[in-house]
Order: structure tokens, then C-alpha cells, then sequence
């Protein structure tokens, strides 16, 4: 089966992990409107830096959208962009732990391992063309 051609019927596997980095990409897209909001407030960096801080949460909610429509259609090359992803986001997830963000990294936490697990199910390395089907 090439990166092109998916089995008629989707696993629920894949649709979870889909949702799940949908559910991500929503977040930074949430984010980066949040940050837009502040764009002027006092902080650390100047306009310039504040801007690219935007434009770069923007272009990752892009990408991770982009990355979960991608794997529901059964691209094999998303897996390994989820991977980084939920690396990434596990390594911020543990650094949040000690601070009052608490709930959100132990929810970012929960939805990486979820996340991580469920894409290397069987039906799903199956579905993306790395087992033979049964």
C-alpha cells in the first residue's frame, strides 16, 4: 500500500489521535489569539520579537491542522510530525507541573501520552501501511 491509497474503513484509533492533534492545534491557535489581544502590554520583548512570537504560534497551529487532516486521510510522513509534537509537548508539560498552571500541563500531559500510545496501536501502524491488514 503506497502513502496514497488508505483501507476503506478507518480504525477509531486514527480518529483519535486525530482529534487529539486537532484538539492541540486548536489550543495554539487559541493561544496565539490570546497573545494577540496582549500585543501591546508590557513584557520583555520589543514589537519585532512580540510579532514573531505570533506569527510563529500562527504557523504551528497551521502545521499541526495541516498534520491532523493529513493523518485522518492515512499519510505515513505525519507520524513522525506528531512524534516531535507530543515530545515537545511533554517536555513543557513536566516543566508546568511545579508552577499554577498544574491542570493544563497534567491535561497537555495526559493528551501527549494519549496521543503517543494510540499512534502506535496496531490498527493504527496498520491503517498507515507499516503491518498487513488482517
Amino acid at each position: 500500500m503506497t502513502n496514497t491509497q488508505t483501507p476503506a474503513t478507518r480504525p477509531a484509533t486514527v480518529m483519535v489521535v486525530a482529534a487529539l492533534v486537532l484538539i492541540e492545534a486548536l489550543a495554539v491557535l487559541g493561544y496565539a489569539v490570546y497573545y494577540l489581544m496582549h500585543l501591546g502590554d508590557a513584557g520583555e520583548l520589543n514589537i519585532g520579537g512580540r510579532i514573531f512570537m505570533l506569527v510563529l504560534c500562527v504557523g504551528a497551529a497551521a502545521w499541526q491542522l495541516s498534520v491532523a487532516v493529513n493523518f485522518f486521510r492515512g499519510r505515513a510522513w505525519t507520524r513522525a510530525a506528531i512524534i516531535v509534537w507530543q515530545l515537545f509537548q511533554v517536555i513543557m508539560a513536566v516543566t508546568y507541573l511545579q508552577t499554577s498552571m498544574f491542570v493544563i500541563a497534567l491535561v497537555a500531559l495526559l493528551i501527549a501520552g494519549g496521543a503517543l500510545i494510540l499512534l502506535f496501536a496496531p490498527a493504527t501502524t496498520a491503517y498507515l501501511g507499516d503491518r498487513p491488514q488482517r
